[in-house]
Formats: C-alpha cells, structure tokens, sequence
C-alpha cells in the first residue's frame, strides 16, 4: 500500500469515527427518554445514511484518481476506512461508558430492552384480548415473559455490579466488523470503476 493511500485511509477513517461518535454522545443525552421509533430512527436509519454516504463519497474519491478500480480495490478501501473508524468508535465508546458514564449505559440499555419486552406483552395481551390465547396459554405465555424479564433485570444489574469491563467493545467491534464487511462488499459493487474495452477495426 502506498504512502498517500494510507495516509487517505488514516484521515477519512479518523473522521468517520469521529462522526460516528456523535450517535453514542447523542445516546448519552437522550437516551433515557428516547422511544423506539426515534432509536430506530437515529440509530438505525440516520445512521446508516451517514455512514453509507461518508465511505462511499470517500471511495469514489480515491477512485478518481485511478482508470480503473476494480471489485477488490474498492472493497480494501471502503473496509479500511471503516475499520479504521471503529477502531476509533471502540476507543471512544469505551471511554464514554466504560470510564465515564457506566451507569448510565446499564441504565439506558437496560430500560430499552425492558421496553422492547413490555411491547411484547402488549402483544400477548391483546392475542388474549381477541381470543387467540385461551386462559392456560395466556398463563403460560406470562409465566415466560416474567421468566425473561427477570433474566434480562438479572443480567443488567450483574452488569452494572461488575462493569462493562475494558474489552466489553472490544468484544463488539469483532462482531461489527464482521458485518460490515459483508455491507462493504455490497457498496464496492457502486465504487468501482471497470475497466473500459474499446472495439478497433
């Protein structure tokens, strides 16, 4: 890899993860009193848009400088960018909530898989309601429920007791990058640049 491609790596990558480090900021604020459809919102599409349109802006920028820039050297950037911006998201997540604001990160989480659980419950309630579930099932249905909340109360408090730990993002980063490489592989298909045959007589 050449000098200036991974100095452009190393600067798109700082910056994206710097970007990115706006959402768990914004989670720290907001988080307690965010409901679902605004978490799926900011955390789901907002930032899947900004992420989607840094790399693949970046990409095509680094592309222009070459006629031809195939399948694997679109997909080495768009990874290397990527990975070099969750490096820095991890780093800055673990200072976030491992160091600063543990609490709070066991507080926000746990309350939003608590409130993911009562949805269901909801939904439990309202099959009885229309007669789906009788009496037996209905017990049965809320005898698992409470089962699994306690199991998640349990998990959350051990959790907030013990600590997140130094590698609680590291551990995430492993499973993240797994993902975004499939996702990287799909965005090379748009950054690419093939290379073009011309017909002579």
């Amino acid at each position: 890899m050449e000098k200036e491609e991974k100095a452009f790596i190393l600067n798109k990558g700082l910056i994206l993860g710097l970007v990115l480090m706006l959402f768990p900021i914004i989670d720290l604020l907001y988080g307690l009193d965010m409901n679902w459809k605004n978490y799926l919102l900011i955390f789901g599409l907002l930032w899947m848009i900004v992420y989607s349109y840094l790399v693949v802006k970046w990409s095509k920028e680094f592309a222009s400088y070459y006629e031809i820039f195939l399948f694997k050297d679109a997909f080495r950037t768009l990874f290397l960018i990527s990975a070099v911006a969750f490096g820095v998201l991890t780093v800055g997540k673990t200072l976030l909530w491992t160091v600063s604001y543990p609490d709070k990160y066991v507080e926000i989480n746990m309350k939003r898989e608590l409130g993911l659980f009562e949805m269901q419950k909801s939904l439990i309630d309202e099959a009885y309601k229309e007669g789906t579930f009788n009496d037996d099932q209905y017990e049965e249905q809320t005898k698992a429920f409470n089962e699994n909340k306690s199991l998640i109360l349990s998990k959350w408090e051990m959790t907030k007791s013990e600590g997140l730990g130094v590698t609680y993002f590291l551990k995430v980063l492993i499973y993240v990058l797994f993902i975004i490489s499939i996702y990287c592989a799909i965005l090379s298909f748009f950054v690419r640049k093939k290379e073009q045959f011309i017909k002579t007589n």
